[in-house]
């Protein structure tokens, strides 16, 4: 999943006009693609990240280290250097995060701090404090916990000292990533590796009783099933549907094994989203490649299987494909109408040239309306969930603007008879949340619960703010390359995936889970 932070690197990579020599491009592939002694693994997000991160601060870092500051990076010991890259390797989070935002004072302060110390050689006289728990920070000083990459600021504004402390570490971070890729380049280090934690799961007594089915009871179930999960998995009405590379397995809530549902596809098929309707039927939104050999060669389509895993039939999407694009559905739901709503990228209503956001069928596959907005951004990540009330709501934002570049986020209802945003509820979430919703449903004790990178939300119509009651900092598990959904519950179910193993295909490399390296864990949004 690209989020927000990912953009902003490649977004800034970009203004710096940076030209990569060949040498360096090569370099970058053998960190990332040429593992030594077959030890290294890394998600395809963070080594996306790593490669925006080391070609921005090969161009960024070079310009600030000169002169007091260079001195003062070069002076690092390769332990603190080692030290500084594990926690950028290893965090579960692939952004910066933060207890609070900061104050608008400290703002302007921290702007006139980063010319000092550039110009001045202005430096902390201490470092940040290094905590291991969130719990352990007391609300003094300047605290960073480097396995969610979250600083912590005390209540009251910041000190100089105090903020000078967080640009030297932000500084001797920046320097350290460059400095260790340059050295595994050379052959120099190896990529640190990464220490398991036993996954302690929840009590067997527990998972035996009907408490599974409580709102408020958090799980964490380790999978004892052999399905390979590919991109999604989606949650029905007291189940679990799991894809994997042309196989659909279900799974009981509370359960730590699945079974197949469906696989009769007849050809190579990825699954990209899924939903069931009110009556159990399973809706699948899938590319299929008739010729596995010819990876451009790919149908699009929505299949509909009943609940006793029997296919329906099978809605043909071709047409509403955007000319020279071939498509994409990242989420989907039903309304109480059985009208299927699509977020889509790369689709056009069927009369119409331009592409939309929302694409709304019937249950046969029949157009019912398309839609977009010309005054706030959809994104293909976003959100789209039916609301307590049966409406649809979709996450909007505003659109990127260089000269204010602070995002916006918010949700809306679908109207879809005038093809157009209904009810618009916007900017309604905290100042220090920057990345997108990626979830969007009903909650337990509030009209809905959200979940994105900066943790999960809920939020009541008509309410200023969405509220944080899981930051980052709290997460169960690894956040980075999660699947998930919401179930009607309102609990967020995330499948943490610890490891994968490559497999080379004819349509391309695949990263296949590793089924018993797989943990399932139920969230309470409350």
């Amino acid at each position: 999943m690209k989020d927000r932070w990912e953009e902003t690197l490649f977004h800034m990579a970009g203004q710096e006009q940076i030209v990569m020599p060949e040498s360096l491009s090569d370099k970058i592939e053998g960190i990332l693609c040429k593992p030594k002694n077959g030890k290294f693994h890394m998600s395809v997000r963070k080594s996306l990240i790593l490669a925006a991160a080391l070609i921005l601060l090969c161009s960024v870092t070079a310009v600030a280290s000169v002169g007091a500051v260079r001195e003062r990076m070069e002076a690092m010991n390769r332990e603190k250097i080692e030290a500084y890259f594990a926690q950028i390797y290893t965090t579960k989070l692939g952004a910066d995060n933060y207890n609070r935002p900061y104050f608008d004072t400290e703002k302007k302060r921290m702007e006139e701090l980063r010319e000092a110390y550039e110009n001045e050689a202005r430096f902390p006289k201490g470092e940040l404090t290094m905590i291991e728990q969130a719990q352990e920070y007391k609300g003094r000083g300047v605290a960073f916990l480097g396995a969610t990459s979250s600083f912590f600021f005390p209540d009251e504004e910041m000190s100089d000292e105090e903020l000078l402390c967080i640009i030297d570490f932000m500084y001797k971070r920046d320097y350290s990533l460059q400095k260790m890729n340059e050295m595994i380049a050379a052959g120099e280090a190896q990529m640190p590796v990464i220490r398991e934690e036993e996954v302690e799961a929840t009590d067997e007594e527990i998972l035996a009783t009907d408490a599974v089915y409580e709102p408020e009871q958090e799980l964490t179930i380790p999978y004892t099933g052999d399905l390979e999960l590919d991109l999604t998995i989606a949650a029905g009405q007291n189940e679990l549907f799991l894809a994997g590379y042309h196989t659909v397995h279900r799974m009981a809530i509370g359960s730590s094994d699945s079974e197949l549902f469906f696989d009769d596809f007849g050809a190579e098929t990825r699954i990209l989203a899924m939903c069931q309707d009110k009556n159990g039927d399973v809706y699948m939104a899938l590319w299929q490649w008739l010729d596995e050999n010819d990876i451009e060669n790919r149908t699009m389509a929505v299949w509909v299987v009943s609940k006793e895993g029997k296919l329906l039939h099978k809605i043909d999407l071709s047409s509403y494909l955007a000319p020279g694009r071939q498509g994409y559905v990242r989420r989907m739901t039903i309304d109480h109408n059985g009208w299927l709503y699509l977020n889509v990228a790369g689709l056009k209503s069927s009369n119409e040239a331009q592409e939309c956001e929302i694409l709304v069928l019937d249950r046969e596959g029949n157009y019912v309306s398309s839609i977009t907005s010309n005054e706030y951004a959809f994104r293909l990540n976003g959100g789209l969930g039916v609301g307590k009330d049966g409406k649809v709501y979709t996450y909007i934002e505003n659109f990127y603007d260089p000269d204010n570049p602070q995002n916006k986020m918010g949700i809306a209802s679908l109207d879809v008879e005038r093809g157009m945003l209904g009810e618009i509820y916007y900017d309604i979430m905290p100042e220090n949340a920057a990345i997108m919703i990626d979830i969007i449903a009903q909650g337990a004790e509030s009209d809905f619960v959200f979940w994105g990178y900066d943790g999960i939300f809920t939020y009541n119509l008509g309410d200023e703010r969405a509220e944080n009651v899981l930051p980052p900092y709290e997460a169960p598990c690894d956040w980075e390359g999660v699947r998930s959904c919401a179930l009607p519950d309102g609990r967020i179910v995330f499948a943490d995936i610890g490891d994968y193993r490559i497999e080379e295909h004819p349509l391309g490399t695949r990263f296949i889970a590793v089924p018993e390296k797989t943990c399932f864990y139920y969230v309470p949004g409350m």
